[in-house]
């Protein structure tokens, strides 16, 4: 009895351990494993009520192992079985112990690991075709055939902006779309959207990158290009570096991006000459221009004096020299990790 609920128990926290992606035994994202119809929620409540189960079974265990043992060394008079649910070592992230003493999940935090495996899948580390990582070396090809199109050039933009075909937040709706179809797209993104409490947008321009350094304990696997102000970012997958990285950020997507820019500033012009247009919509293109503005001073002063040396000298990486050596070669133009350099 104690052997067999002892393996009950290492198969319970083995499961739960490589349930993530930071384990070597990772396949795939726990709602996906879950799905069972169209809708993302349904994917969410039947992992709610599986984790749950396999929670509570292991608390069983553990107080029916205590039992056992006590009775062995006849220690009724000096111990009790009883394990408080606090004390059971899984679930830790997922879920909290509430004032009623009963296990509840956080939804906002399965649901950031759901987009943690999205963006995966987009870099090619993972793919909805097969199970654990795909490309985990440099210059290994990624697989041109995939259900979710892999981005080619290795950089996804994260602006407050829709301005590119390939923007992060679209991917995220195309991931959603054609792992539960199209029919159940909208409801599908609003509960995403309910569980964070926030727009995906919102989340992956403010939030996205620091929970990863979190998920990642400040050795992150994506690395975000990113200007002083955050008015520009991108990311791009550190195993499918490249040494011209810089240079195609630069001249794809930030000198683009300043161009779409100077483009929208036109237009709202336009609206401040426009005689027919409302006084307010006059101001409000009047404060859009210089927010605009001041965008374009960051990212021009950024492009001319910290990128241009990066995507001229072309740094090569060699990964067995480990994240925080590889960051630290790129610093004044990633995203800053508080501590990363004094480590």
């Amino acid at each position: 009895t104690i052997d067999q609920l002892t393996q009950e128990c290492i198969d319970i926290s083995k499961e739960e351990w490589d349930s993530r992606e930071t384990s070597w035994d990772f396949t795939k994202n726990e709602l996906l494993k879950h799905k069972s119809d169209l809708k993302l929620e349904t994917a969410y409540n039947n992992y709610c009520s599986y984790w749950k189960e396999q929670f509570y079974k292991l608390h069983a265990n553990e107080e029916e192992l205590n039992r056992l043992f006590i009775d062995i060394y006849e220690l009724n008079d000096e111990l009790t079985p009883d394990v408080a649910l606090k004390d059971i070592t899984i679930l830790k992230s997922e879920s909290i112990i509430n004032d009623n003493n009963e296990l509840e999940f956080k939804a906002d935090e399965i649901m950031k690991q759901f987009i943690s495996y999205a963006v995966g899948v987009m870099f090619g580390r993972y793919s909805i075709d097969s199970d654990g990582l795909v490309v985990a070396n440099l210059n290994q090809d990624y697989p041109k055939d995939a259900t979710f199109e892999i981005d080619d050039d290795n950089v996804i933009p994260v602006l407050e902006d829709d301005y590119f075909s390939d923007d992060i937040a679209s991917r995220i709706i195309n991931f959603v779309k054609t792992t539960f179809r199209a029919e159940s797209l909208s409801e599908n993104i609003n509960f995403i959207e309910k569980c964070l409490g926030k727009t995906i947008r919102a989340y992956m321009v403010k939030d996205f990158y620091e929970d990863h350094i979190k998920r990642y304990k400040k050795r992150p696997i994506y690395w975000m290009v990113s200007s002083p102000k955050k008015g520009y970012m991108s990311l791009s997958y550190m195993h499918r570096y490249t040494n011209d990285l810089f240079a195609r950020v630069q001249n794809n997507y930030l000198r683009e991006y300043i161009t779409k820019l100077e483009g929208t500033k036109d237009i709202l012009r336009q609206i401040i000459v426009d005689e027919s247009a409302s006084s307010k919509d006059k101001k409000d293109a009047d404060k859009k221009i210089k927010d605009i503005e001041n965008k374009l001073k960051e990212l021009i002063s950024f492009d001319r004096d910290v990128l241009t040396s990066y995507a001229q000298n072309r740094v090569d990486i060699d990964l067995d020299d480990g994240v925080k050596v590889n960051y630290n070669k790129f610093k004044d133009v990633l995203y800053v990790i508080k501590g990363l350099d004094k480590e």
